[in-house]
């Protein structure tokens, strides 16, 4: 295999790996403050996904136009889902978040399936097909302001946890959300105002990708590992940590889905998975629990 093909390779994997980011950063937003692990983001794109389809058909606006009004859309439907399922389980063990953010994923994954059908649709998009010439190698322009997109997510997200009144209340609810109650912070606030972002970024991601995948439930499948694992390989809480997992991911799932099988690209994430946890278990930026 020539070396053209391994390095355009390379740029898809980088930026899909991306798309990953997004989400895997909204997880770890979500662990950091709140000390959960949602098991649903990928439930969450795909509506996100869904949220862009009926926009599209009731303006017949272009898919990255719409990000606005997917964006009040997934506050709206986050908030609801929340209210009947996490908010009531607060305080309990981790045991039982994961049961709850596991068994939200396929419910909110079947329930697109009820509502919406299982046969795929599109969003259309006039840049679907157009690339960026760079030298002899392409970028897919869906690919590109996706990972633009996903960068200035994260450069707006940075602002909010350093520069503004909410970011620091959440950052001290991450730290110890007891002490944080009692120095006056409402940390139930917080904690859904955590999870709505964390969502949030799941659903605009899905929006993004709408030019590279069919709308159906079953991009819930393809969006539910990947995340999750850039997510440890980053280090559970680290914003930095999810953005270099996310785009690690992405280059060796596309990196083996080229060069050896498309049927093992997740297999090679999982092998890769266990390699780093077993050299890196806090995950390569994470850190280990605090000791008194």
């Amino acid at each position: 295999m020539n070396s053209w093909v391994i390095i355009q390779t390379v740029i898809n994997g980088l930026l899909l790996g991306g798309v990953y980011a997004l989400v895997g950063i909204g997880i770890t937003l979500v662990f950091g403050v709140m000390k959960i692990v949602n098991f649903a983001a990928g439930a969450y794109l795909v509506w996100g996904m869904y949220f862009t389809h009926i926009w599209h058909r009731v303006t017949g606006w272009e898919a990255y136009a719409l990000i606005p009004l997917v964006l009040v859309s997934m506050i709206i439907f986050g908030y609801i889902t929340f209210k009947l399922t996490i908010r009531q389980v607060l305080g309990s063990d981790f045991t039982t978040f994961i049961l709850i953010t596991v068994g939200l994923s396929f419910f909110l994954q079947n329930l697109s399936e009820v509502v919406f059908g299982t046969q795929p649709l599109s969003v259309p998009s006039s840049i679907a097909l157009s690339s960026l010439r760079v030298g002899p190698y392409f970028i897919a322009w869906p690919r590109l302001l996706a990972f633009g997109a996903m960068l200035a997510i994260v450069a707006g997200l940075g602002i909010l946890l350093t520069k503004t009144i909410l970011g620091r209340a959440m950052r001290a609810t991450a730290e110890n959300a007891e002490v944080s109650q009692m120095l006056g912070i409402n940390t139930e606030k917080t904690f859904t105002v955590a999870f709505l972002i964390g969502i949030t970024m799941a659903g605009i991601s899905g929006l993004l990708v709408t030019p590279l995948f069919f709308v159906s439930a079953g991009v819930a499948e393809t969006f539910r590992l990947a995340p999750l694992v850039a997510v440890v390989l980053g280090g559970l809480g680290s914003i930095k940590g999810a953005l270099v997992g996310g785009m690690l991911v992405g280059v060796i799932e596309a990196l083996v889905s080229t060069m050896i099988s498309a049927d093992i690209g997740v297999a090679a994430i999982c092998v890769l998975f266990l390699i780093v946890v077993y050299l890196f278990p806090h995950g390569l930026f994470g850190k280990g629990a605090r000791k008194a």
